[in-house]
């Protein structure tokens, strides 16, 4: 079971099947799942050489909705997005700001003394990056109390 999060791959090459539709990601590129799924994932390129490195944070919905609450229609996509009724895994490729978000979040691991003030702010940069990125309307349901994707949770449980 697939659980919401976000996954930003650094190296190598993974596949993530739903009902028979596979999604492959690569570096450079980032997988959100926005409600509990049953899937099928392996990796399709990685070696003792150039393991398999993603940075997987879970999408948790009281965090997404307080940010979409404090920034009413601050959080809508940027032109291009898709807009379409969310499915619950989507692939697209990460833009510059959502990978140094994501990259700062991960070097607090190495300074716990920092990440106890800024994880929280850093957390909310990449939460914002999503929601106004390609796949911001996916993530908007994650936060929404009534969505199609949140009723869609109750039923696989």
């Amino acid at each position: 079971m697939a659980e919401p999060t976000l996954a930003v791959i650094a190296q190598g090459v993974k596949e993530t099947t739903l009902n028979g539709r596979t999604f492959t990601y690569g570096p450079g590129q980032f997988l959100v799942v926005s409600v509990e799924l049953p899937v099928i994932g392996h990796l399709v390129h990685a070696s003792a050489d150039e393991p398999f490195l993603a940075f997987v944070l879970e999408l948790r919905p009281a965090t997404v909705a307080a940010l979409l609450l404090e920034t009413a229609s601050g959080a809508t996509a940027r032109p291009g997005a898709t807009d379409a009724t969310p499915a619950g895994i989507a692939v697209s490729d990460a833009s510059g700001a959502l990978l140094d978000a994501a990259g700062r979040l991960l070097a607090l691991l190495d300074a716990p003394g920092d990440a106890a003030a800024l994880s929280a702010g850093v957390e909310r940069e990449v939460l914002w990056r999503l929601l106004t990125g390609p796949q911001g309307a996916t993530v908007r349901q994650i936060g929404l109390a009534d969505s199609l994707l949140t009723h869609l949770a109750r039923a696989i449980h």
